[in-house]
Formats: C-alpha cells, structure tokens, sequence
C-alpha cells in the first residue's frame, strides 16, 4: 500500500507529539495503572488477591494519620508562617526605589532553593543540635535554656518550619513578585488619586489580582509539605524522629516498600494520599475562587 504525500502530511502533527505521549503512557500511565493493581494484593514473594482491604486497613492506620498530621501542621506554618513573610518581602522589593536591584535579590532569594536537599538537612542538624548548635548559642545569649530541636517531639515540627523558611521563602518571594508585576500601576495610581490609603489599596487592589498566583503558592505549599521526605528522613537520623514527630507520608510510604517489602500497602497508602490531596486542592479552588 502506497501512502500519498497528502496522507504523510496529515500524519506529522501526530507524529511530532507521539514523543509526549510514548513518555507519559510509559513512565505515568502505566505505573499508576500498575500502582493501582498492586494495592488490590498482599504479600512479597506470593501475591494474594484482596481487593480493598489494604486501604482499610490505611484508614485505621495510626501510624498513617500521624505522618499526615505532621504534613498538616508543616502547612500550617508554611502558609501562614513563610507566604505572609514572602508576600511581604515581595512588597518591600517591588517599590519604585528598588528597582535597578531587582536582579541581585532575586539571585540572592533563589540560591537556597536550588541548594541539595542533603546538604541543607546536614548543616540544620548541626544548627539544630542541643549540646553547640548555633541557634541554640543564639538562644542562651538571651537567657534561654538550650531546646532538644531534634529529640523532642514538640519542637521537631518548629525545627522543619525554620528549615522549610530559610529553603523556600526565596522561591516563594520570586512567585509573589512575578504577580505584583503583572499588576497595574495605573490601578494603584487611581486608588491613589481617590484617597485609598496603603492598607485599602492592598486590600482591594493588590491582594485580590494576586489571586491566581495565590492559588498557585497556597498549593505547592500544601504539596510541598505533605511530600516532606530528604530533609526530615536525614533529621530523624533515617527514622522517623521521636514519637514519629518527623513522619510525613512520602516516608511511611516508602518505609512500607522498600523496608517492609510490603508494596501493597505501601501502593494503597500512595492512593489514599493522593485523594486526600486532591481534596484538599479542591476545597482550595473552591475557598480562592471569585465570589460574582
């Protein structure tokens, strides 16, 4: 069978983005379809059949709900702890003075977040340690008794919030400003001519045009913190930290793979999470979309 020229050329647009979708059916599709069949089996050497009894038993896992606690309470400072602080800083560097710097601070900002996840978790174990860890030295200078950061479960959580703050403030500052730029100066000139003061034009102007970028920051900061793994795996000491304090479920996840040999479970645990997830990013939409 000859193929015409006419017919080769209603081929090539489906030949020149065969690539993607060779790569996605590859390595997304099949694995997530693959991932979903291996949770419905137990065992290790000998797959049994369960159904779905493995995300049964997720539902009622303690050890499960802990590590998303911990990811929920990471958000919690992420959110209202480290986006409050970008926004801010995005403020401050925005204004007309700051201008011709723009370059520097944004180099400066981005630099940690391009650091490796290893060397970052090493230097804040050192930072973080109670016998000479720096911050705990800083702390004594002010009359504090030395904090076990690492050894006690109520302050592993603050610990990771000071770590994720010095490792993505800057990424997020960059984002916030990317927004504050795409804004009209003219909006914020006629709010001005009018009589709004700083804080109405923030409120009426600048904060609600910032809303999709919002959306944006809000959930990788949600992501961002449930998937907590390098950083926390290598506090812990490669555990889970006291009291399971430093488990997130990317880390029970893969503690159930890799140490127990249990990749049924740990594939529904990966489902369960996912939802979740997408639950959340839901209410999130819903919570950022505009109200007509």
């Amino acid at each position: 069978m000859i193929i015409k020229p006419s017919h080769w050329l209603k081929l090539a647009p489906f030949l020149f983005i065969s690539p993607f979708f060779i790569h996605f059916a590859v390595f997304n599709l099949y694995p997530t379809v693959y991932g979903f069949w291996v949770s419905l089996y137990a065992g290790v050497s000998k797959l049994a059949f369960v159904g779905f009894r493995n995300y049964g038993f997720v539902l009622q896992d303690e050890k499960f709900w802990k590590s998303m606690w911990n990811g929920l309470q990471l958000t919690g400072g992420s959110v209202f702890i480290i986006l409050p602080i970008a926004l801010g800083v995005a403020l401050l560097i925005n204004q007309p003075f700051v201008e011709k710097r723009k370059g520097l601070f944004a180099t400066f900002f981005f630099t940690p977040n391009i650091t490796s996840a290893v060397a970052v978790a090493i230097v804040f174990g050192l930072i973080f340690n109670k016998q000479f860890g720096s911050l705990n030295v800083i702390l004594s200078f002010v009359g504090m008794s030395p904090i076990a950061w690492l050894e006690n479960p109520r302050w592993t959580i603050p610990a990771l919030i000071l770590l994720s703050t010095w490792r993505y403030l800057g990424i997020n500052i960059l984002y916030f400003l990317a927004g504050l730029q795409n804004i009209p100066s003219e909006l914020i000139e006629a709010a001005k001519m009018d009589g709004a003061n700083l804080f109405q034009r923030f409120w009426r102007i600048t904060l609600p045009l910032l809303r999709p970028i919002l959306t944006f920051i809000v959930f990788q900061a949600i992501i961002g913190s449930f998937n907590m793994f390098a950083e926390a795996y290598l506090l812990a000491g490669g555990g889970s930290g006291p009291d399971n304090s430093l488990l997130f479920p990317t880390m029970y996840l893969y503690e159930q793979a890799f140490r127990s040999q249990n990749f049924g479970y740990s594939s529904a645990i990966g489902y369960v999470f996912t939802f979740i997830l997408l639950a959340i990013g839901m209410l999130q939409l819903r919570m950022f979309q505009e109200r007509k």
